[in-house]
């Protein structure tokens, strides 16, 4: 269709054009070069998905919950990402979260740390892995001191909420939890916050996926 589509323009604006009987051939030949990107964009991806850090799991029978923070400076918004999975990777549960912006981004990963163990406080999950890529704020977490820092109040008032002796603390890079960081990104289109039980929203399937290492 675009073949022939062209070809009329060309005629419109009485541009040189090709022959009718070239229309079929170009399209052909158009739709194998569009084949051959397409198969080589796919083994870059794989070749691409089998080097990467992925989501681990927890061990058997044990839950993970990621958590993540956005800034949105040209709203003067935040956004809390929080997702829990279990073992096989199956979602729980996943919230989106848009709150005022706070004055440091260590004070947003502190927020969404703090979230995610509400979270799991109203769904009645008390063991699990939290784990984030803020080692500031792994690092206040796993620490039996009281935080001195400026969000210290925030994660101490959020730990009174469950038994901390059932909460393992884990560290990862940002590739390790894209779920929730594109859960903390998409809350700049949320009005207060939404949760999705057992599902994420219907534009982060493919991340979720790609995130457990099922591409």
């Amino acid at each position: 269709m675009w073949t022939i589509w062209s070809r009329r323009n060309q005629i419109r604006v009485q541009q040189n054009v090709y022959p009718i009987t070239q229309v079929v051939p170009n399209a052909r030949q158009a739709l194998s070069v569009f084949h051959r990107a397409n198969r080589a964009q796919q083994l870059l991806a794989t070749v691409s998905s089998i080097n990467r850090v992925t989501w681990i799991p927890p061990p058997a029978n044990s839950l993970k919950i990621n958590f993540d923070g956005a800034l949105f400076k040209d709203i003067n918004k935040a956004g809390l990402g929080v997702v829990i999975r279990n073992d096989h990777g199956q979602v729980l549960a996943s919230l989106s979260e848009q709150i005022q912006m706070p004055f440091s981004s260590d004070l947003v990963e502190a927020l969404a740390a703090a979230r995610a163990i509400s979270f799991a406080h109203e769904l009645s999950f008390a063991n699990y892995i939290l784990e984030g890529d803020s080692k500031v704020v792994i690092k206040a977490l796993k620490s039996k001191d009281d935080s001195l820092s400026s969000f210290g109040h925030i994660l101490a008032s959020a730990q009174t909420l469950t038994d901390v002796n059932c909460i393992t603390f884990s560290h990862t890079h940002r590739i390790g939890k894209a779920v929730a960081h594109n859960l903390a990104k998409h809350a700049r289109h949320v009005i207060g916050f939404k949760v999705w039980m057992e599902d994420v929203p219907p534009h982060l399937h493919s991340v979720l996926f790609a995130d457990y290492g099922l591409f």
